[in-house]
C-alpha cells in the first residue's frame, strides 16, 4: 500500500478490529518496524464488524479523498491512482477485482466479483467496500456504513448515495485481487451471511428507484427475488452457495426487525 504509484499518499489508517492481543501487539510491531509516519494504527474492537471498521478508520483522518480495501486482499501498486482519478466524475468509485482462488475447483462456484462493470443487486448498481474510494463530503451526507447490518452494508451505502443524489462510478484499472476462502463450509456460511444481510439491506433502505418502499405484510415476498448473479457454469456446489444465499434471505426476513417499517 505504502508504494503507491504516480500520486501522493498522504497517509494510511490501519483499523483494527479485534481485541486479541496477539493480533494487536503484531499489529504495532509491523507498524513500528515499517516505521512510516504515513502509517497509522488505530482500534475499532470495541465493536466487531467490518461497516465499523471502516468507519473508525474513516473518522481517524481528515482527508477529503478515503479509499477502502481489506486486510485479507492485495493491493496493486498501481491500483490507487485510477481509482482517485475516477472521483474526477463521480463522488464514489470501485475497482476491479481479480477473483483469487484456493484451488481449481472454486472458481466454478462464484460468479465474477465485478463482471466488467459494478455488480448490481436486483438490477440495481453498487459499489465494493473492498475497492473503494469516496468523496468525504459524500460519505458524510449518507452516514456512512449501516452499522446494523449482518453483511451488505456495501450495498446500502450505494443505494444511500445514489438517492440522495450522488454519482457512482467503476474504474476498471484500479485493480484488487480479492482472495476467496477455502473451504465449502466457510464459503457457504459466507454466502449465508451476504443472504442475511441482503434482505436486511432491503427492509431497511429499499430500492433506490423505488418510492414509497414498505415491508409491510404484503410485500414480504418481494425481499426474497432472486438476484440474477450466476456463476460461469451450474455444479452441486454453486447450487448449495446459491442455497445458502437464498437460506440467509429468508432469515433475515423472519428476523424480529423485518416487521418495522423500511426507509423510501
Amino acid at each position: 500500500m505504502l508504494a503507491q504509484q504516480c500520486l501522493t499518499l498522504c497517509e494510511v489508517v490501519l483499523s483494527m478490529n479485534t481485541s486479541v492481543a496477539s493480533d494487536q501487539a503484531m499489529a504495532r510491531t509491523l507498524v513500528a518496524d515499517l516505521g512510516d509516519a504515513r502509517l497509522r494504527l488505530v482500534d475499532s474492537s470495541d465493536s466487531r464488524g467490518a461497516a465499523h471498521a471502516r468507519n473508525v478508520g474513516f473518522r481517524a483522518t481528515a482527508a477529503t479523498h478515503v479509499a477502502f480495501c481489506d486486510a485479507d486482499d492485495l493491493v496493486h501498486e498501481d491500483w490507487l491512482a485510477p481509482l482517485v482519478r475516477g472521483l474526477d466524475h463521480h463522488d464514489a468509485v470501485s475497482g476491479h477485482l481479480v477473483d483469487v482462488f484456493p484451488d481449481g475447483k472454486t472458481p466454478s462456484w462464484h460468479p465474477a466479483a465485478t463482471p466488467g462493470g459494478l455488480p448490481r443487486f436486483l438490477g440495481k448498481p453498487y459499489l465494493l467496500s473492498g475497492n473503494l474510494a469516496i468523496r468525504r463530503s459524500a460519505f458524510e451526507s449518507v452516514g456512512g456504513f449501516d452499522e446494523t447490518l449482518t453483511r451488505c452494508e456495501d450495498i446500502a451505502l450505494s443505494w444511500s448515495l445514489l438517492r440522495a443524489g450522488f454519482a457512482i462510478g467503476y474504474v476498471d484499472d484500479a485493480i484488487i485481487d480479492y482472495r476467496h476462502r477455502a473451504g465449502l463450509g466457510d464459503m457457504l456460511h459466507q454466502h449465508y451471511l451476504y443472504g442475511r444481510g441482503m434482505t436486511e439491506v432491503l427492509r431497511t433502505h429499499g430500492i433506490p428507484s423505488d418510492s414509497g418502499w414498505s415491508t409491510s405484510r404484503r410485500s414480504y415476498l418481494r425481499l426474497l427475488r432472486p438476484n440474477g448473479q450466476r456463476a460461469p457454469k451450474r455444479t452441486v456446489i454453486g447450487l448449495l452457495r446459491r442455497g445458502a444465499i437464498g437460506l440467509g434471505r429468508a432469515r433475515g426476513l423472519l428476523s424480529p426487525a423485518a416487521h418495522g417499517e423500511g426507509r423510501s
